[in-house]
C-alpha cells in the first residue's frame, strides 16, 4: 500500500482471481422422466385419455460447470481498464439431440460429454476530455472466444451416426450437426469441393484420399469450419456538449466462418417457376467449357452440404447512433418543467462483411429511425 501511495497517476488497481462449481437449472427437471397430458374435453366412452409429453432418458445426469476466473482492473489517468482470463469446463453438458421423428418426438435432452470455453476479455475507456460544459469518452471491448469439446458421451457418438446417415439425404441441403473430441460444437460438416466440371456442369467432390468423384459421400465429410467467431467485440463514442449528446456504437466479429445457404435456396436450388435471382441465369453453368461457380440446373440433383459455401466471416456493423439536445431550464422552467429532452435514434444502419448476405428475403428487415420528446415535471 505504501508503494502505491507514491505512483500519483495511478488511481486504482484492483486484481481478481474466482473458482466455482454450479449446476444448471435451465431446464425442466422432469426432463429425465415420462410425463404425460391428459386430452381435454375428449373423452372415449365415458373416459378420459393421456398421451406421452415428454421422451423419456433415464440415464439423463446433471449438468455441472467448473469456472476459473483471473483478471484485474486499472485506472490511470484518463484511461481505465479491464482484463480478464477465463476456462470453464461444463460436463455433461445438456443438449436437444435429434431423433427419428417415429419415436413422436422431433428431439430429447441428453448430455454432450466434457465442453471447455475459454478465452479472454477486454475492456478499454478513454476520456481525453471533460469539464463542467461536457466530456468527450471513447471505449471498446475485444473478445477472444475458444470452444472445444473435450470428451464425447457415447450417447452423441450415436448421434453422429444417425446424422451421417441424415447427411446422405438427397434432400439434405445443408450441415448436418456433429460432435468430435477435440472440436467446437459449433463445427460446420461438409464435403470438399473441386469446383464446378466446365464440361458437364456438375460439381466435383474431393475424396478423403485425394481422389475425385461426381457422388457425393456424406462419410468424406470433414470439418470445414467453425460457426462461432474467434473475435467479437464492440467500440464506441460517447460526447457531450452543452446539452447537445452524441452516441455511436460499433460491433464487429471475425475469425468464424459461414455456411452461406442464401446462395443455395436462392440461385442453385430455387424454383425457376418463381422470380429467381439474377445469377440463376448469369452465373450457372449452360454450356460445355464454362467456367462457372454454380452447377448446372437441374431438378432433381438438390445441392449438397460442399465446401463451396463454407465462407470465412468477418463483420464491421454500425449499429446505432444517437443524439439528444437539453433544452435550457429558461424554457422548460416557464413550463413547468424540471426536465425536457428531445432525442434521435438510429438503429441497423450499415454493415460491412466478408460474405453477402441477402437480408429481408425471407423476413422483414428494415433500418430503425425513431424520436423520443422526454418532460419531467
Amino acid at each position: 500500500e505504501l508503494v502505491m501511495k507514491n505512483i500519483s497517476w495511478l488511481k486504482q488497481m484492483k486484481i481478481r482471481c474466482s473458482y466455482g462449481l454450479t449446476g444448471n437449472q435451465n431446464f425442466n427437471t422432469n426432463a429425465a422422466i415420462a410425463t404425460y397430458r391428459y386430452y381435454t374435453g375428449y373423452s372415449y366412452v365415458g373416459y378420459m385419455g393421456a398421451y406421452l409429453a415428454n421422451m423419456p432418458n433415464s440415464g439423463l445426469m446433471w449438468e455441472q460447470k467448473k469456472d476459473l476466473n483471473v483478471g484485474f482492473d486499472l485506472k490511470a489517468g484518463v484511461m481505465a481498464i479491464s482484463f480478464d482470463w477465463y476456462t470453464a469446463d461444463t460436463k455433461n453438458m445438456l443438449t436437444d439431440v435429434t431423433i427419428p421423428t417415429s419415436t413422436g418426438f422431433p428431439s430429447v435432452k441428453d448430455n454432450l460429454g466434457l465442453v471447455r470455453n475459454s478465452g479472454i476479455e477486454l475492456k478499454a475507456s478513454i476520456t481525453p476530455w471533460q469539464n463542467k460544459n461536457g466530456f468527450i469518452n471513447v471505449y471498446g471491448t475485444f473478445v477472444y472466444t475458444k470452444n472445444k469439446i473435450v470428451e464425447l458421451s457415447e450417447s452423441m457418438r450415436e448421434y453422429n451416426g444417425r446424422m451421417l446417415k441424415l447427411a446422405e439425404s438427397t434432400n439434405q441441403t445443408t450441415p448436418v450437426l456433429m460432435y468430435q473430441d477435440g472440436l467446437s460444437m459449433n463445427t460446420i460438416w461438409a464435403v470438399q469441393s473441386a469446383g464446378i466440371d466446365p464440361q458437364t456442369g456438375k460439381e466435383i467432390y474431393i475424396k478423403k484420399d485425394g481422389s475425385l468423384t461426381y457422388t457425393y459421400d456424406s462419410s468424406n465429410m470433414i470439418a470445414a469450419g467453425d460457426a462461432t467467431p474467434k473475435y467479437r467485440g464492440t467500440a464506441g463514442l460517447t460526447a457531450e456538449y452543452k446539452g447537445i449528446g452524441l452516441t455511436a456504437t460499433l460491433t464487429y466479429l471475425a475469425g468464424g466462418q459461414m455456411y452461406n445457404s442464401t446462395l443455395i435456396d436462392r440461385v442453385e436450388d430455387a424454383d425457376i417457376q418463381y422470380n429467381v435471382d439474377r445469377r440463376v441465369l448469369t452465373g450457372r453453368w449452360i454450356e460445355p467449357g464454362q467456367i462457372t461457380r454454380y452447377k448446372g440446373f437441374s431438378a432433381t440433383d438438390k445441392t449438397r452440404a460442399t465446401t463451396r459455401f463454407v465462407q470465412n466471416r468477418n463483420e464491421l456493423n454500425l449499429s446505432s447512433i444517437s443524439a439528444y439536445y437539453e433544452f435550457p431550464q429558461n424554457i422548460y422552467s416557464r413550463l413547468a418543467m424540471q426536465r425536457l429532452r428531445f432525442a434521435v435514434y438510429l438503429n441497423n444502419i450499415a454493415t460491412l462483411s466478408s460474405i453477402k448476405i441477402e437480408r429481408g428475403t425471407s423476413y422483414p428487415f428494415a433500418h430503425t429511425l425513431s424520436f423520443a420528446l422526454t418532460a419531467t415535471f
